[in-house]
């Protein structure tokens, strides 16, 4: 391998945010190396296919491990082979996050999510005490989540400070993740950023989501179109449509994450008294809040005019109220002036990300 300037190990990397995560590092960064590790789940249709544009850049290597059962195989990557693969950059995507399927499954949930994470840190604190050296020049950024708080009242806004209140098997998780990663920090001083965004959308969501699930019905309806008038299986809303959710473009995380870690790499290098990144939580946010029901009338609305120059909809056609989840948070809604005070703001408002995305399918 030839020398490169930073080394990174991306985990979850073929998953639908680590991958747009590094399709645009990869290319954008030559003069640094990446290794993702992925399980490749259902989330990934089991392949790399999300990552077909950069498989075969020097600057990056795939590897399929599991973080949850694989150990030693980590440990051996990490620490053992440090020499060789001499990573100082752990972005830590990797988790199963279907709020739905953690109802179903929460047992899998805590063993995936909890312990890959436990094991990444643990190898990390065995890396830095093998190798003091690397601790000054090593950065941890975990992704978490905005579901971690629970939800909102109306007209109120949490920040990185507020407490912890997970509401559902998959966010108590995310939140057990954070706690473990301060805890790291403590007792051994590896440094750690965390980051909690709202939900994110973009090209490649698996269609478990809201946003693609709905692109999803709506092609197969178009498939069908005009045979019926009427979709044979329908848009599912949860309860009244009325829980509320803001929504981030894929391009705008990832341009806050790319500045949390060269905020990170600055800090580090420059020895700053006042630690701004390092031990530091984000919320990384929009301004784009809106209900369920609304979001999915939009979507139907733009998608049907583009490919059949329908309108006026009558909505009972596509879409059909299901059973709400067992809890379903109202509303989260953050607070993201510390990212901002770096000079971050999303550039890409919810309307104009999903005419896009629309647009790209068509």
């Amino acid at each position: 391998m030839p020398d490169y300037d930073e080394y990174f190990l991306v985990t979850g990397g073929a998953g639908f945010i680590g991958s747009h995560f590094l399709e645009y590092f990869v290319i954008r960064y030559p003069n640094y190396h990446f290794t993702c590790i992925d399980k490749l789940n259902y989330a990934t249709n089991q392949n790399t296919s999300s990552l077909s544009k950069i498989m075969e850049y020097p600057n990056f290597h795939f590897i399929k491990m599991d973080l949850s059962a694989e150990y030693p195989v980590l440990y051996n990557f990490l620490v053992t082979e440090y020499r060789k693969n001499r990573i100082t950059n752990i972005i830590h995507f990797a988790a199963e996050s279907c709020v739905d399927r953690s109802f179903s499954n929460p047992l899998y949930f805590t063993a995936n999510n909890i312990l890959g994470t436990q094991n990444l840190l643990e190898c990390t604190r065995l890396l830095i005490t093998k190798f003091p050296e690397v601790k000054d020049r090593f950065r941890f950024i975990h992704i978490s989540t905005d579901e971690v708080y629970g939800e909102q009242n109306e007209g109120e806004r949490v920040d990185e400070s507020s407490k912890l209140n997970p509401t559902n098997p998959y966010a108590a998780t995310k939140a057990a993740c954070d706690l473990i990663l301060k805890s790291y920090y403590y007792s051994y001083k590896i440094p750690i950023a965390s980051i909690r965004s709202n939900n994110v959308y973009g090209p490649r969501q698996y269609p478990e989501k809201i946003i693609p699930m709905t692109l999803s019905k709506l092609q197969c309806y178009v498939r069908q179109y005009p045979r019926s008038d009427k979709m044979a299986h329908k848009i599912r809303i949860h309860g009244d449509g009325s829980n509320k959710r803001a929504y981030l473009h894929i391009q705008d995380f990832i341009q806050g994450i790319e500045l949390i870690w060269m905020k990170f790499r600055e800090e580090q290098s420059a020895s700053y008294p006042e630690k701004q990144i390092i031990n530091q939580t984000f919320n990384i946010g929009s301004e784009d809040e809106i209900d369920n029901l609304s979001l999915v009338k939009f979507i139907c609305d733009t998608y049907l005019n583009k490919k059949l120059s329908l309108s006026n909809l009558d909505y009972s056609n596509y879409i059909e109220f299901v059973k709400d989840r067992n809890y379903n948070d109202s509303r989260y809604s953050i607070n993201y002036n510390k990212i901002k005070k770096f000079g971050w703001n999303p550039t890409i408002d919810l309307k104009s990300g999903i005419v896009g995305l629309i647009d790209s399918l068509l």
